[in-house]
């Protein structure tokens, strides 16, 4: 459980790049493990997690690299965390 004083502020986290990346994947156009290998090896980010590989839409949160996986078809960017 998260804990806050009540002097606490809000601040970016750290993270490997200078961005956090939610990709959308829908899988019935691309599957998982494409559009992982497409965000690692094109657009240079770090997979830090993934949501599942079976469902009609699953998601990956990606780390640092270039951005821009969501011009590969069937990858929707969601959200971006500036650090």
């Amino acid at each position: 459980m998260a804990l806050i004083s009540t002097n606490a502020t809000v601040t970016a986290g750290n993270g490997i790049g200078k961005t956090t990346y939610i990709y959308a994947v829908t899988t019935g156009t691309i599957t998982v493990a494409a559009a992982c290998d497409s965000i690692t090896t094109t657009y240079f980010g770090t997979i830090v997690g993934v949501s599942g590989t079976a469902g009609a839409t699953e998601y990956v949160a990606v780390e640092g690299g270039l951005g821009g996986a969501e011009a590969v078809s069937g990858i929707a960017l969601t959200t971006t965390f500036a650090h």
